[in-house]
């Protein structure tokens, strides 16, 4: 059923990142949040590229925010718009303020705006400019001989109050006395954020908008300019800032800072969609874990908190480990090899690379968190047997018991007629009985003898993958360098 306004019009909601860099965080909850809020209601979800700002904005930075929001299931019904394509518009958007005594000239020089603004700190006022309104015919034309462009100015309504009734933090009031006469066209025409925002969600029907709360500041301005040009503002969700685990602004120094970010570290797009669901909104005390459709379905921005959100890199890796191991194995399978190709992980590692990659990917599954961990585990089947330093001492820290446990697992399986995880299982406990060791004490040193890790993939797994004749080929090699270094 398709969920309307108070005023009966079809729920339309907008996304309007600027293309200047990677799309953050915050950003990206935003856009969820407006994408599910869409769904949920059956309405539509407007794309628009906020790149007012020229020389920052670049086709690039754009084509990345296209990708990420692909890779995290967003999809848009209308758009993706661009306000540098919008210039017409916003021109004559400022003609009908100008008709309407909305704006007036101003030719305030950066001086007087500073001596302004210090001479309303002294009296303890707000520092907000107000430029003249009332120039003579002869101070315009002096301003006009001297070769001065004006900005266009909104004249803020004096005295007066804007009331926004937002959907998160309640009725949220603003004096016009603390709102500057703000800048709506640029000396050169050029259109500034407030008067292109407002135009657009005027022009694109937008009915509700949620964004941060950073923004709350812009709202009355956006809303003013609406109202100027004979429309009606939509209704505003203001959704909390997001924090570091010390409560601190989200930044780089907390991990990663960007969606791409995270791509990069190996998380994938569900649990990233999860754990970014749960930043300000939550639908009960306890349910923390949400397939799309679920969302989509529970999803309110009533239920969004006023509260700062905190983003915690640890949680997100919990979440995102126990997603894969609630894969299905061949989505798993895809999901790594996919991202290995994509990293270029592969590249350069044999013409064997995918396929040992895909035989291992049951082998990781449980033990990852995030997929740039695979190296750690199996990166050892692509390269000759190499010793971490610390594998190595626990080796050479005793010689002979080394070469005792591990010349037993040599010949146990050396002798088996197939290498498989099972054969090799029973094979080494037997051994292990046999020669009255613990389970630790016998079996790590075995794991290092092919792996060079005291950490990796399962050893009897691990054996398997091998095969047969690598796998005693890399005994031997550990016994004889393990020979070397009892001779000596």
């Amino acid at each position: 059923m398709t969920e309307a306004t108070p005023d009966h019009r079809p729920l339309r909601v907008r996304f309007a990142p600027s293309p200047t860099g990677t799309l953050h965080v915050g950003g990206a909850r935003t856009a969820l949040f407006n994408w599910l809020a869409a769904r949920h209601a059956g309405g539509t979800f407007v794309l628009r590229m906020e790149d007012t700002d020229r020389e920052r904005s670049t086709p690039e930075s754009e084509a990345e925010i296209l990708r990420v929001l692909t890779w995290m299931g967003l999809d848009w019904d209308e758009g993706p718009f661009r306000q540098s394509e919008r210039d017409h518009v916003y021109a004559g958007a400022v003609e009908r303020l100008k008709a309407a005594g909305a704006v007036y000239p101003a030719y305030e020089t950066p001086e007087e705006l500073d001596a302004m603004r210090a001479a309303a700190r002294a009296d303890r006022r707000a520092p907000v400019v107000r430029g003249r309104r009332d120039h003579t015919p002869e101070e315009l034309a002096a301003f006009a001989a001297e070769g001065r462009r004006p900005v266009w100015r909104f004249a803020v309504p004096l005295p007066g109050q804007t009331l926004i009734e937002d959907r998160v933090r309640g009725t949220v009031t603003f004096d016009h006395a603390q709102i500057e006469d703000f800048v709506v066209a640029r000396s050169d025409g050029t259109p500034t954020y407030n008067l292109a925002a407002a135009v657009d969600d005027l022009e694109m029907g937008i009915t509700q908008v949620i964004r941060g709360e950073d923004h709350i500041s812009n709202t009355p301005k956006q809303m003013l300019v609406i109202r100027a040009l004979g429309g009606e503002p939509p209704a505003y969700a203001h959704i909390p800032l997001i924090l570091g685990p010390d409560k601190k602004k989200l930044s780089k120094r907390h991990g990663a800072a960007s969606v791409e970010e995270l791509e990069a570290a190996g998380f994938l797009p569900q649990p990233t969609r999860n754990a970014l669901a749960l930043l300000g909104w939550s639908y009960d005390d306890k349910t923390t874990t949400f397939t799309l459709a679920e969302l989509v379905e529970r999803f309110s921005v009533d239920r969004v908190s006023k509260s700062p959100a905190v983003f915690d890199l640890k949680k997100l890796e919990v979440m995102n480990g126990r997603y894969m191991r609630t894969m299905d194995p061949e989505e798993f399978e895809e999901a790594l090899v996919a991202y290995l190709a994509k990293t270029g992980y592969l590249a350069g590692r044999g013409p064997d690379a995918e396929a040992l990659a895909r035989r291992s990917a049951p082998l990781v599954r449980r033990k990852l968190s995030r997929l740039d961990e695979y190296d750690r585990l199996a990166g050892w089947i692509f390269r000759p047997l190499e010793f971490e330093p610390e594998a190595w001492e626990v080796l050479a820290g005793d010689v002979k018991h080394s070469i005792q446990v591990i010349g037993g697992g040599l010949g146990r399986i050396e002798r088996l007629p197939e290498l498989t995880a099972d054969a090799a299982k029973d094979a080494l406990q037997d051994q292990l009985h046999v020669q009255g060791e613990s389970a630790r004490a016998f079996l790590e040193p075995q794991r290092i003898a092919i792996t060079g890790q005291t950490i990796s993939t399962g050893l009897y797994e691990s054996l398997e993958l091998l095969g047969h004749d690598e796998a005693v080929a890399r005994y031997r090699a550990t016994m004889g360098r393990l020979a070397e270094l009892w001779g000596a």
